[in-house]
């Protein structure tokens, strides 16, 4: 660890070294913002010399940021041009005295002339790049429009959804999943697949984040932001989507905005259909006799939902905002799954079951938000206070019906099964910021968050014409988590050198308690997240970060529940309540490159975790249990490439590649679970802009093979493919979705015990075609790239 250290520390200061030549040259910088103090990202910057002959040019960054370096001493002109608002133009001199300026915030004021008669030919890249930071634009994606938010995450550099649903972030699931900057029951695993992607504005990937953010997820945290605060005036969008299996949706968005107002909302209704199929080959030894399971499965899932947002934001003045906010998401899903199981036991004797499930599952999120946010007279210092109630339910019944099909037919069992879950979770945030006298900019704020769950399940087994409890599976278990948190931290940029320290402190309390299994436990843990950031700015276009943060990942519900929910019953699930919680510190060195046509951002980065979450499989009677449990450590090695290329105007490439080392130690079922190996994975996008207003995208996905003690995971290959045609002058798209063509995004496992071995197929999802049509109305142009920040939270 600290030869690591050293290493990349002597190498950030080389590049220091060799940056700081050429400093006697003189320097201009600024920030660009509209006339509601808003930045204006990539607005063209140029200098020209006193002749009007242009010298250099640049565009703004995402915070309307520009700097033109090694400028020799003489007057120059700048002009700032951005579409739909008046150019500005400045008269600047360089001079012995007088190398560095900082014009600070230029103010552009809209063109109303220009706004009715522009049209944009061009967009801005749909990925951002920055240091610690991937901003991903969910407009500028055809391959994920008019999909659920899986999708758009699955598009998002760095970020992967593997076909059962889970979110990793470079190759680890242990990632933060935020809306809006906050926990949200909408980041569940079978939730994300409710979130249509059209109410989703950008995702923000955050590798090695800093003390202001909460301190869960080893790998660092994805932040989903939904649209709002969007333009003045009326406007909005719809879409219409048609697709095969059956999905048919119709979603809008529509926002007003006046001085004093600004209403936006959301609404959404959807009828779609998934299928999916499972296979499995089982070989179990015992007294050195073999027995054989060959298991099929055919899923059909039904979903319909219902999707509503409404909020407003009211302008008391200049200074002071209030915003409230409505979300409720409802479905109602009906499967049904067929099994086909065929044994073959030592003695030759081979018996055929057939099991048949249908269940019906009603869910209801709900999230009310409020917002207050007060600027004050002194630079860049803001206060803001934030409240959210999150209540969500859900009640699902399950009938199996089984019965022997082979030798003869004979009904085996009926099994009926409730589960019934309610969250309560109630979240109070306030931040501070404001910009000291040395321009050093001061942060502190502090969270409470109390979540309140209550989960019940119950088994019953139809036995002489009435139901009876099976095996005492009637369980109604309360989870109780407080997590009291604050921090402080400070940055300051002087010239091309940037830094930022930070600490965290989380205080943490779980409960979980049971009446019926006499289960109580308690778990208080109160801990320090120290986090550190140093940046160097080696040129305009080249810049460097070195980053660490503490990191910590909490025990799911899910994962602490030990009782047993029936569906296969040759494979079970349960949960661990003694699993504690997993710490990790993380490492990052990046960099981030960019000229006209190329973008470039390395990294390398390594992470040390101890209590690794791990999961074992026991064999018992036959049955095969699956558990959570905790490791004693894991250390990764990773390097990460994203860049973007585009040679010509109407082709680019974008990619995302990753490759890591890792090394896990501990014990499963008292054995040594000692295991190195490395994999990787990459994304790859193309797109093409034809004539007419036609593209065309298409995204190819490798996920290298996965190694642990117990399981082997295959490697996946798989791609998604999209065409859009404008019409309507610009106004409506019509988009034609393709997506896993070729079925190939199948989890394949090997899992290997002491006396058994299972090769495992599941395919989640097929593959699936979709038509949209969407129409905008009132779009302005010259708001596109300014839109995402106009929320207050963020």
């Amino acid at each position: 660890m600290k030869s690591l250290i050293t290493f990349l520390s002597f190498l950030f200061i080389s590049f220091s070294i060799y940056a700081q030549k050429n400093t006697d040259k003189g320097r201009v910088s600024g920030v660009i913002t509209d006339n509601m103090n808003e930045p204006l990202p990539y607005a063209t910057v140029v200098l020209k010399n006193i002749k009007k002959e242009i010298i250099e040019g640049t565009v703004t960054k995402e915070n309307g940021g520009f700097t033109f370096t090694k400028l020799n001493e003489q007057n120059y002109f700048l002009e700032i041009q951005y579409i739909g608002f008046v150019s500005s133009e400045k008269l600047i001199t360089i001079s012995k005295n007088k190398k560095n300026i900082d014009l600070g915030k230029i103010m552009l004021n809209e063109d109303s002339k220009a706004l009715e008669e522009v049209v944009v030919k061009g967009e801005a890249s749909e990925v951002s790049l920055k240091l610690g930071k991937k901003v991903f634009r969910v407009g500028k994606d055809i391959t994920s429009q008019g999909g659920m938010a899986t999708d758009v995450l699955n598009n998002v550099p760095s970020v992967n959804v593997s076909p059962n649903g889970t979110v990793s972030l470079r190759g680890n699931s242990n990632v933060q999943i935020l809306i809006d900057g906050r926990r949200s029951g909408l980041t569940q695993a079978q939730a994300l697949e409710q979130l249509s992607a059209d109410i989703i504005e950008k995702i923000e990937v955050i590798t090695n984040p800093s003390a202001k953010y909460d301190a869960s997820g080893g790998a660092g945290i994805i932040n989903i932001i939904l649209k709002k605060n969007r333009k003045s005036g009326l406007n909005g969008q719809v879409r219409l989507v048609a697709g095969i299996p059956n999905d048919y949706r119709a979603l809008g968005n529509v926002n007003f905005k006046t001085k004093k107002f600004n209403v936006f909302t959301n609404l959404g209704i959807r009828y779609t259909d998934y299928e999916g199929e499972y296979s499995k080959n089982q070989e179990t030894i015992k007294n050195g006799a073999t027995t054989f399971l060959t298991q099929n499965e055919d899923e059909n899932r039904h979903d319909d939902g219902k999707l509503f947002y409404f909020g407003t934001d009211y302008y008391i003045n200049d200074k002071n905002t209030i915003t409230l906010a409505y979300y409720r998401n409802e479905t109602k899903d009906i499967d049904a799954t067929t099994l086909d199981y065929n044994f073959s036991t030592p003695m030759n004797n081979k018996t055929s079951v057939f099991t048949l499930g249908n269940s019906k599952e009603k869910r209801d999120y709900n999230q009310l938000e409020a917002n207050f946010t007060k600027e004050f007279d002194a630079s860049d210092t803001k206060f803001t206070l934030d409240f959210q109630y999150d209540f969500w339910n859900s009640n699902k019944v399950w009938n199996l019906k089984t019965e022997q099909t082979y030798p003869t037919k004979i009904p085996i069992a009926t099994i009926n099964t409730r589960g019934i879950t309610n969250t309560d979770d109630i979240t109070i945030q306030t931040d501070y910021k404001t910009t000291l006298a040395n321009k050093g900019k001061l942060e502190f704020g502090g969270k409470f968050e109390n979540r309140n769950i209550v989960n019940e399940f119950l088994a019953e087994e139809l036995k002489n014409g009435s139901f009876e409890i099976i095996n005492g599976i009637n369980n109604k278990l309360k989870y109780k988590e407080k997590i009291i948190a604050a921090y402080t931290q400070y940055s300051l940029k002087n010239n091309k050198f940037n830094f930022q320290f930070g600490l965290r402190l989380e205080s943490t309390k779980v409960s979980i308690s049971s009446i019926i299994k006499q289960l109580n436990l308690n778990n208080s843990y109160t801990n320090l997240f120290p986090s550190a950031t140093i940046g160097y700015e080696f040129k305009d276009n080249f810049s460097g970060q070195i980053s660490y943060s503490k990191r910590i990942r909490r025990p799911s519900l899910w994962q602490l529940n030990p009782f047993i929910e029936l569906r296969d019953f040759t494979a079970q699930f349960t949960g661990n309540p003694l699993l504690q919680p997993s710490y990790t510190d993380l490492f990052e060195l990046s960099f981030n490159y960019r000229i006209k046509k190329f973008r470039l951002s390395p990294s390398i980065y390594f992470s040390d975790t101890k209590n690794v979450f791990q999961y074992e499989t026991v064999e018992n009677l036959g049955i095969f249990v699956q558990s959570p449990i905790n490791l004693e450590n894991e250390k990764r090695y990773g390097f990460e490439l994203s860049g973007s290329y585009k040679p010509i105007k109407w082709l680019q490439f974008s990619g995302d590649f990753n490759a890591y080392n890792y090394k896990q130690t501990g014990e499963i079922n008292s054995s040594d679970a000692t295991i190195s190996d490395k994999t990787w994975f990459v994304n790859f996008s193309t797109s093409i802009q034809i004539p007419k207003g036609v593209r065309l995208q298409t995204r190819i996905y490798h996920i290298g093979q996965r190694v642990n003690v117990q399981t082997t995971t295959l490697p996946i290959t798989y791609m998604n493919f999209a065409v859009s045609k404008s019409l309507f002058k610009n106004n409506g798209t019509l988009i034609l979705n393709i997506s896993n063509p070729f079925n190939s995004s199948k989890i394949r496992e090997n899992i290997v015990g002491s006396n058994y071995k299972i090769n495992q197929i599941r395919n989640r999802n097929a593959q699936r075609f979709s038509l949209s049509f969407v129409y905008k109305f009132n779009q302005k142009t010259s708001d596109k790239n300014r839109s995402a920040n106009r929320s207050n939270r963020n």
